[in-house]
């Protein structure tokens, strides 16, 4: 591409910061699984530590792998740099810890996920960095709590678990007015779907362990730099003062890359939360999917969302894609392709309630993380909110019987059918609008032959009067047939473990038997059989199941 070139992001996903490797010509990006590189001679060594050149020194400070991924977000982003840590939590420690001392004020919206919550009201007074809650949904109450003491404004995109969408625009107008930065944490919509910077934000953190890597198997944290603040006023002494560590550099003499630059320089060198090499390369590997996972996501998510806010037994529905949501209005000014994929509800029953229903979902895994392929579930007040109390409850908009669902990349179908049997086993109603357990049941049988819910073995259809021919496609297709001219002669232990029975039109039923119970029953069209025990369908058997293999239902 030429130099003048702009690359759409699906783009940037796949090639940005990386050219093929220049020894090997490796198409990927290789890890370079290394602590410290070869200097050339010693004016190169003396060159790379006095930050004349630069260059890579030691892993925990620069690695060829790790710049890759940090080079890809800044571009996502919009920003002049980024810089890749080893968690969520590292990244949001690091961009506060960046421009802040003893004494010095942070204020941050009061719907905040746990760990920031805790970390903010916590761990950071106990280094004398006080931190202000406000509503983040009131830009006045924001305004209000800034002090001269005050050094930046924190807020979540999409905050965790209420999802209201933060107003960027008019906050950032806010906090250049007091001159200090808004950081924004991005990790809920992702940067396929919000530029934070580009609305006015200073710094966009994100935890990468979550829809970047998408997969549940990599922890990470990134921090981006627009670039667009000007460090080189006195409210932040740290970039105007002399750093004895590099021969009195300033870092505000550095520009639009003063705050990044000083991020990996100063505080990544003394702390140490460096990204690995193996981990920034399965970063890299969820980024190159990352446009095609969203819009699946965000799909599920927007018609489980709906479904949810009809069902009888739900009692309030968050999600920002719904034209209820106090934010609509601001997702669809700052969210781009996609309403995200988290979904937070409350189950009429209370915390009982939902914890019954989280014990009885099967697909839905039970755990402490968002951003996952697979659909996950959680109770936050008795697990990643749990150590707040009944007013940090409330005032970070968690309660008892909240529901947490990070909505994954299954079929729909299936995703809906095991929440909707959960629900109903926690409160004893059901949606009734969606599949029928009886479409469910002939459309899982009729998929595939094998049973695998205890190891393999192949399902088993009774053909009661059905000609060979009509039959053919089932023995093809590998399911184990029994055909028979009369149902008396077949045994009931041959009934009894049959998943299904297939009658020619005319033909009687087999006599109700509770060890028939779940059995699907093929009739005909015109059929007048009832049962209690029977799961009854009228589709000829053979040909849906080809059916079902040559098109997406």
């Amino acid at each position: 591409m030429s130099k003048h070139s702009i690359q759409q992001d699906e783009t940037i996903l796949l090639h940005g910061g990386q050219v093929p490797d220049p020894t090997t010509g490796s198409r990927a990006v290789p890890i370079y699984q290394t602590t410290s590189y070869v200097f050339r001679d010693t004016e190169h060594a003396q060159n790379l530590f006095g930050l004349a050149e630069l260059g890579n020194i030691y892993t925990r400070i620069m690695n060829p792998t790790v710049d890759t991924f940090e080079q890809r977000i800044a571009q996502l982003e919009d920003g002049v740099g980024a810089l890749g840590v080893a968690s969520g939590m590292a990244a949001i420690t690091m961009a506060i810890l960046n421009i802040t001392r003893a004494g010095d004020e942070i204020i941050a919206d009061s719907n905040l996920y746990g760990g920031t919550y805790n970390l903010f009201a916590n761990t950071l007074p106990r280094y004398g960095i006080n931190v202000k809650f406000v509503d983040g949904t009131d830009p006045e109450a924001i305004e209000a709590a800034i002090t001269d003491k005050t050094k930046a404004i924190f807020g979540e995109i999409i905050t965790n678990p209420s999802l209201y969408v933060f107003d960027i625009e008019t906050v950032a107008d806010i906090a250049h007015n007091h001159g200090i930065p808004l950081i924004i944490d991005n990790t809920f919509a992702t940067p396929y779907v919000a530029k934070p910077l580009t609305w006015g934000a200073d710094i966009v953190v994100h935890s990468a362990t979550k829809w970047i890597g998408g997969h549940g198997t990599t922890i990470g944290g990134i921090v981006v730099d627009s670039g667009r603040f000007d460090w080189n006023n006195e409210k932040f002494p740290d970039f105007i003062e002399p750093d004895a560590s590099y021969n009195g550099l300033k870092y505000a003499d550095l520009g639009p890359t003063a705050f990044i630059t000083k991020l990996r320089v100063q505080l990544l060198r003394d702390i140490g939360p460096a990204l690995s090499p193996q981990n920034a390369f399965l970063l890299l590997q969820g980024l190159e999917t990352l446009h095609l996972r969203i819009k699946r996501h965000s799909e599920n998510a927007e018609k489980l969302a709906a479904y949810l806010e009809k069902h009888p037994a739900v009692e309030w529905v968050n999600y920002p894609g719904l034209a209820s949501h106090p934010s609509h209005q601001l997702a669809g000014k700052y969210l781009n392709g996609g309403f995200g994929s988290v979904i937070t509800f409350g189950i009429e029953g209370g915390r009982d309630a939902g914890r019954i229903l989280i014990d009885n979902v099967e697909l839905w895994s039970h755990v402490a993380n968002v951003g996952d392929a697979k659909s996950l579930i959680i109770h936050p007040a008795s697990t990643t909110h749990q150590q707040l109390t009944d007013e940090d409850l409330a005032k970070s908009g968690t309660t008892e019987e909240l529901i947490r669902l990070s909505v994954g990349l299954e079929a729909f179908d299936d995703i809906v059918a095991d929440l909707e049997q959960a629900i109903d086993k926690a409160t004893g109603k059901s949606h009734g609008s969606q599949k029928s357990a009886e479409e469910i049941a002939v459309k899982n049988l009729l998929q595939s032959p094998f049973d695998r819910s205890e190891g393999v073995r192949k399902k088993r259809i009774v053909a009661v009067g059905i000609a060979d021919d009509d039959i053919a496609p089932l023995y093809k297709l590998g399911y184990e047939v029994i055909p028979t001219t009369d149902i008396d002669e077949v045994t009931t232990d041959i009934l009894s473990g049959a998943d299904a029975i297939w009658l020619q039109e005319g033909k009687p039923a087999p006599e109700e038997n509770a060890a028939y119970q779940g059995t699907i029953l093929f009739t005909d069209t015109s059929s007048e059989v009832t049962s209690e025990v029977f799961i009854l369908s009228n589709i000829q058997p053979a040909q849906f199941a080809l059916e079902l293999r040559s098109f997406r239902n």
